[in-house]
């Protein structure tokens, strides 16, 4: 890259104190979404269906089972 001429140049005291004020700004990034719920908790949840479901297609087997005795 060619080198840009800036429209300032730096001019340093030759008597006196030099003084750098270091003024220190906010940063900006990317903002980190948050889930609403922890990965732990969608397994148990998960875990909880799949029980639920295995309890009803039991019932629905025992159900089955019966009329047919009947």
């Amino acid at each position: 890259m060619a080198e840009m001429k800036s429209m300032f140049h730096e001019v340093l005291p030759k008597q006196g104190q030099l003084s750098v004020e270091d003024i220190t700004t906010l940063v900006l990034c990317k903002p980190k979404l948050l889930p609403l719920k922890s990965l732990t908790l969608e397994k148990l949840e998960k875990m909880q269906q799949a029980a639920q479901d295995t309890i009803r297609q039991q019932e629905m087997a025992e159900k089955e089972q019966q009329q047919i005795t009947e």
